[in-house]
Order: C-alpha cells, then structure tokens, then sequence
C-alpha cells in the first residue's frame, strides 16, 4: 500500500523536492511498518520520524525569504492542518486498535489522498520557484 514518489511530483525545485520525496519515503515506511505488524517500539519510531521530518519541512517552507507576501504560505499552511488532521486520527486509533491491516489501509488512502492534493502543488503558489521545463 505504498504511495511512491513520482516523477510527476516534482517542480523542479532540487531542494523542495528532495524534501517533499522525503515526506513520502517517510510515509511509506510508516504504513509498510504498520502493515508488517511490527512492533508497537518500531511503530512508534516510524511516526515519529514522519512527524519530526514533516514538521522540520513545513518550518523550513514557511522560514522563505518571501515571508508576508508568498501565496504557498497559505497553502501550506492548509496542507500541514490537513496533514495533523490525518495523523492524529491515526494515533487515536492506533491508540484504541493498535496497528493492523485495516488501520494502515486507511492511513494509506489518507496520505494517498494529502499527497495528491498537496504534492507538488500549485507551482503558482511557489513564486520563488522556477520549474524545470
């Protein structure tokens, strides 16, 4: 049930979109963690993980030098909403369930649908950013 990065994910923007491949690596190591079964330990690791990259991405796009007048500050903004939305309805229901087939076949259709939604974006939203063409 893993998302993958796709080539049609990227912006051409080397940094960003090395980091947004990150959040989707990081997204499938948590739901091949949680389909596995493993261990609540590595589970949590695994969330973990995905949590602090992606709150370390959203922080390093919103630290942009065109603070105060990027339109992609509002969408990201939106997409972390969304993003925090998703994961702690999982971690409720990791909670009360723990880890299985079920749970992560709805993580994977939440993040499957954030990082369509989400990724790459609206390239108009990013204008310091020049797409490769």
């Amino acid at each position: 049930m893993s998302i993958g990065w796709q080539p049609s994910m990227e912006i051409g923007a080397p940094a960003l979109d090395s980091q947004r491949r990150a959040i989707v690596e990081r997204a499938d190591a948590l739901l091949a963690t949680i389909e596995s079964g493993s261990d609540r330990s590595i589970v949590e690791r695994a969330l973990r993980d995905f949590g602090d990259y992606s709150v370390r991405h959203f922080s390093e796009e919103e630290d942009c030098h065109l603070r105060g007048m990027c339109p992609a500050l509002e969408w990201n903004g939106q997409a972390r909403v969304d993003l925090i939305r998703i994961v702690t309805a999982f971690r409720q229901s990791y909670e009360r369930h723990g880890a299985g087939p079920q749970l992560a076949e709805e993580l994977s259709c939440e993040l499957s649908a954030w990082v369509a939604l989400y990724i790459p974006g609206p390239v108009s939203a990013l204008p310091c950013v020049t797409p490769a063409r």
